[in-house]
């Protein structure tokens, strides 16, 4: 009888169990269509609205906004475990913080969190929205694991704590299946779109992992501090011809920072995917191709104590299905090899099949996460607890308080510590390798959980030479190869080899100093520096409030004080002061009164009517640009091919800004059997004569990197890309700081030093035999941080050029100034290109 009970109640178990299951929605319950089926592809509004009704009808799931996009949209995160590991979340979460700071707990503590601890997995879908496939797999991800009663999941729910982020970029996402939506049943459907699929930055929103410059980026890493997962599931597509899915292991280099354990986990995890995919008799699955693991503007995790897996599934056209021959694949993915033992035989290719591969791609990583548990855990321990008994040098990095931009070397402590860098502050002076810091100094001590991080970002990188054989020739890095953040920003950092002692005080967090007025009576105006970004702004503020503002064009003195070329002045009127108050509570500017008005040759500038180039071809460097103009609080106007075409350009603009966009582009657009004809084309020959005739009336034109292209060859200039024609075996330089000398007398170069720092990617080098050169490269190797093939190529040519044209100007400017947000220190090469042109030369 008992046991008759009993099994009654079981059943009643199981019955109550499988009804509140039921009451689970399947994604196609809300979508109307099942996830992947050809040419249906869900919204960002779709997608939220699953996870809502997810959140309400299973007790597994929980949906979290952390925060709102970009363009003001929810960004939401999934926690998805056991009902049980859901009522003690927080004491999970506590256990990872433990163990990612050893220096909090002994190894006895240590092993009993590794005991009853969980594994903490991140996986984040479709950063690129355009690679769209994750974002619909999470919902049936997040359903099977919401219903799930099979032992797999169970054990998944049991033993993982998966933090689930649908849509790394929910604007993006809404702009591709808008536009997709839209051309469905023409024959432009599954084509590009014209704009980027981040309001600014487009694709390179996978590079912005150590500058969190963007907002989800920020919101991503809030969730990883929060938690500290042990393994980061990135999900992303690539194109259609090669192997159906990459998985790591990654190719050489690794950045030398990452810990070997992380990366022999690496390896461990890919491997165990490639396994589960080919024994679901998944084929195409590839792995040690293509992919590195150098820059950490991809990898924040490495250094955080997690392994980033990377997934690349081959793409269709949005959510139209392709078809591929056999012999339209690539060559490298036709036979089996060690790195692919199945190769795909081609033929049909779905949105269906990118769903079930990233899908398998999920499960892979969790029930590895599962099963290993307390091997993942204690190997998270391990590395972190290598990370804070460091004894190897360095010892640490100083940033001492004198800096040129105070706001700027604060912008970088900043940046490190939202990665969770300690940096302390010396209360007394102290000596280190020989050298006397005073007081106030900043100290990073790299013996800390993230001093890998620190290292990384504030040393210069050595990228390897790597052949295949000797003799054979250098391997081309995969993506850029320098991020030393003190010659990107400009801030005077010192790396200190031999241990040293001072007290000193943990910053919890570290303000822009405030600036400050030294007021004169009977004033013409004030002076302030040139030096910073700040001083830019400032500029902008009191340009825009309608004061008389001026650059100083030569050496003059005033009050006994001399002032260098570049310094500027505002003119006194009723409200300056109370502007400049409100300027100094938020920018470090120094004002200084003037008694009597400067007798020197000044730059009278104005209000600039600036205008930037906007391509159909969507560009990130258009992208970027417009954010740090509205960063830096620049007015500008985007203006199109049409607009270029209507010619008159004078009317509306002073000053035209061309982002790093290619001639081709710029002349021939997109061709019209790829798009609608409203975004078809590009300025054409008539766009080039308006161009012209712009300059020549007074106008100027700014050019940023390969731009520059187009001037030189559609206005005939007297100037070369020393480096178009030689290839690159020998010259090639894919993302490296170099030196260069500064003529800092010329406007475009006020408020530099004589020897500065550009960030160079594959970049013209100019051989000018006209106009004016205001930044060169030395006689020698420039090379300070990444890797050159072929430095001969750059001696003594220029990287700015100021070319007159007519009654105007060309402005050259042939590196990226602006990248990727991250270059504080070339911004103003920009900014000054800006003012200058609209500029008029006279006395004060």
């Amino acid at each position: 009888m008992r046991r008759a009970k009993n099994l009654c109640f079981v059943l009643l178990l199981l019955f109550l169990s499988h009804a509140v299951l039921a009451q689970v929605p399947k994604p196609e319950d809300i979508l109307g269509f099942k996830v992947g089926t050809d040419r249906k592809v869900a919204d960002m509004f779709q997608i939220l609205d699953y996870f809502k009704t997810l959140d309400k009808a299973s007790e597994r799931v929980t949906v979290k906004e952390i925060g709102k996009t970009t363009m003001g949209n929810p960004f939401i995160v999934a926690v998805i475990t056991s009902v049980e590991n859901h009522k003690n979340l927080e004491k999970y979460r506590q256990y990872q913080q433990k163990l990612a700071d050893p220096r909090k707990i002994k190894d006895e503590e240590a092993e009993k969190i590794i005991s009853e601890g969980k594994s903490i997995v991140m996986i984040n879908c479709s950063l690129h929205a355009s690679e769209i496939g994750a974002s619909q797999m999470s919902m049936e991800l997040a359903y099977n694991l919401a219903t799930g009663n099979d032992k797999n999941t169970r054990e998944i729910l049991d033993n993982v704590i998966l933090l689930l982020v649908p849509m790394h970029n929910p604007d993006g996402i809404q702009l591709v299946v808008d536009w997709y939506k839209k051309n469905l049943g023409t024959k432009f459907e599954g084509s590009r779109m014209p704009w980027l699929y981040h309001k600014y930055v487009g694709h390179d929103n996978n590079r912005d992992w150590y500058m969190f410059t963007q907002v989800e980026s920020r919101l991503t890493i809030k969730v990883h501090n929060a938690w500290h997962p042990q393994v980061i599931l990135d999900m992303h597509q690539m194109g259609s011809r090669g192997a159906r899915i990459f998985v790591p292991p990654y190719v050489d280099p690794y950045e030398p920072n990452v810990d070997p354990i992380l990366r022999q986990e690496v390896a461990k995890m890919g491997t165990f995917i490639a396994s589960e995919l080919t024994a679901e008799g998944k084929s195409g699955v590839i792995h040690s191709m293509i992919f590195d693991a150098w820059t950490p503007a991809r990898a924040y995790h490495h250094y955080h104590g997690g392994i980033r897996i990377l997934t690349e599934v081959a793409s269709v056209r949005i959510a139209t299905p392709i078809t591929i021959k056999f012999d339209e694949l690539s060559s490298y993915v036709k036979e089996p090899s060690v790195k692919m033992p199945m190769p795909w035989k081609g033929g049909k290719w779905t949105l269906r099949d990118i769903v079930d591969y990233d899908y398998s791609a999920a499960k892979a990583v969790l029930t590895n996460t599962a099963r290993l548990r307390e091997n993942w855990l204690r190997n998270f321990y391990r590395i972190h607890k290598k990370a804070v008994t460091r004894t190897q040098p360095p010892f640490a990095f100083v940033i001492p308080p004198d800096q040129k931009d105070m706001s700027t070397a604060v912008k970088m402590m900043n940046v490190l510590q939202m990665g969770g860098v300690e940096i302390h502050k010396a209360e007394e002076s102290f000596m280190a390798d020989g050298y006397l810091y005073p007081q106030d100094t900043y100290i990073i001590y790299l013996a800390q959980p993230y001093g890998g991080f620190a290292k990384a970002l504030l040393e210069k990188q050595v990228y390897p030479e790597i052949r295949e054989y000797p003799g054979a020739p250098l391997k081309t890095p995969y993506d850029v190869v320098a991020h030393t953040l003190p010659i990107l920003m400009g801030v005077e950092t010192v790396q200190v080899v031999k241990p040293f002692e001072v007290k000193s005080a943990k910053m919890d967090k570290i303000s822009r100093p405030k600036g400050k007025i030294e007021t004169v009576k009977k004033t013409f105006g004030y002076v302030w520096g040139h030096a910073t970004n700040d001083d830019i702004v400032a500029l902008n503020r009191l340009v825009k409030k309608g004061y008389s503002v001026f650059w100083a064009a030569e050496n003059f003195s005033a009050s006994r004080k001399a002032y260098p070329p570049g310094t500027m002045i505002v003119r006194y009127k009723k409200g300056l002061i109370e502007d400049l108050k409100s300027i100094t509570k938020n920018l470090c500017v120094f004002f200084e009164g003037l008694k009597v008005k400067p007798e020197a040759k000044v730059y009278t500038l104005k209000p600039v009517r600036l205008g930037l180039y906007k391509s159909w071809t969507a560009s990130m460097d258009e992208g970027w640009t417009r954010w740090i103009l509205e960063q830096f609080e620049f007015p500008y106007k985007s203006f199109f091919n049409k607009d270029i075409r209507r010619g008159d350009l004078n009317k509306n603009f002073d000053v035209i800004i061309f982002p790093d966009i290619r001639t081709n582009t710029i002349l021939n657009g997109i061709p019209e059997e790829s798009i609608p004809p409203e975004y078809s084309g590009g300025i054409g020959e008539i766009g080039v004569k308006n161009i012209k005739e712009f300059v020549q009336n007074g106008g100027t034109l700014i050019t940023l990197n390969s731009a520059a292209d187009f001037p030189m060859k559609q206005f005939y200039l007297n100037i070369e890309n020393s480096v178009e024609e030689i290839d690159r075996k020998s010259f090639f330089v894919p993302g490296s700081l170099l030196k260069v000398l500064i003529n800092t007398n010329h406007p475009i170069a006020y408020g530099y030093e004589r020897e500065g720092a550009v960030f160079f990617r594959r970049s013209p080098v100019f051989a000018a035999r006209e106009g004016k050169s205001v930044v060169r490269y030395p006689l020698h190797n420039p090379l300070l941080s990444g890797w050159v093939n072929g430095e001969k190529y750059l001696f003594n040519k220029s990287a700015i050029v100021d070319v007159p044209l007519g009654e105007g100007k060309i402005i050259l400017i042939g590196f990226p100034a602006l990248y990727r947000g991250q270059s504080f220190h070339t911004f103003k090469f920009l900014f000054n290109s800006i003012y200058y042109g609209a500029a008029s030369l006279g006395k004060l």
